[in-house]
């Protein structure tokens, strides 16, 4: 299996643009702590093989992101979850 290429710049703008919007009323360390979290979820999902990529890291955010910020509703789990999605596929 070949290295997995790093996500571009463009893609980790765009997830940071929705972690912002979805934690706008929380402090920076929360949103840098989500923002890891979701860099490590797509790090899980890029790992898998391709067809699997997406989904892989959908579900690896969504759960992290429920386990260690359950005050988040389900409307944000769900939006940052997808943004890490279309960030590791690159859509």
């Amino acid at each position: 299996m070949s290295p997995v290429p790093p996500v571009p710049f463009e893609r980790l703008t765009a997830l940071s643009l929705v972690v912002d919007h979805q934690l706008c009323d929380r402090g920076q360390q929360s949103r840098a702590s989500v923002f890891n979290l979701c860099i490590e979820a797509i790090a899980f999902g890029r790992e898998a093989e391709p067809e699997l990529i997406g989904v892989r890291a959908r579900s690896a955010a969504h759960l992290m992101l429920e386990l260690s910020c359950p005050e988040l509703g389900e409307s944000a789990l769900s939006e940052l979850a997808r943004a890490c999605e279309r960030a590791a596929v690159g859509r």
